[in-house]
């Protein structure tokens, strides 16, 4: 093999592992932390750990440490988004709370 094939199959290995990470964060990894959240919070629901009316508070409250990260990034909804949340949707109430300013 020559040097030209090997440094640009190397360079093409970076890019894409750059490219892929990029893309991941964007989207597979919002995705999976709010499946995650959204999971967990259904099931203290169902359990009776935590009242519906409370999970949106739970969100305002998690807000304030999540700040600036990215699982509280994942979270954010713009005004659009938060006036059509579910008021039955314990993951719609804890995205608006999240959201909250």
């Amino acid at each position: 093999m020559s040097l030209k094939i090997i440094v640009s199959t190397c360079i093409g290995i970076v890019v894409g592992g750059i490219a892929g990470w990029l893309i991941n964060s964007a989207t597979v990894g919002k995705y999976n932390v709010i499946n995650a959240t959204c999971s967990v919070i259904n099931a203290a629901v169902d359990n009776k750990l935590l009242a519906q009316d409370q999970v949106r508070s739970l969100g305002q409250a998690s807000q304030k440490h999540l700040l600036n990260t990215a699982a509280g990034d994942a979270f954010q909804l713009d005004e659009q988004q938060i006036q059509a949340a579910s008021t039955h949707s314990n993951c719609s109430q804890f995205m608006v709370g999240m959201s909250s300013h």
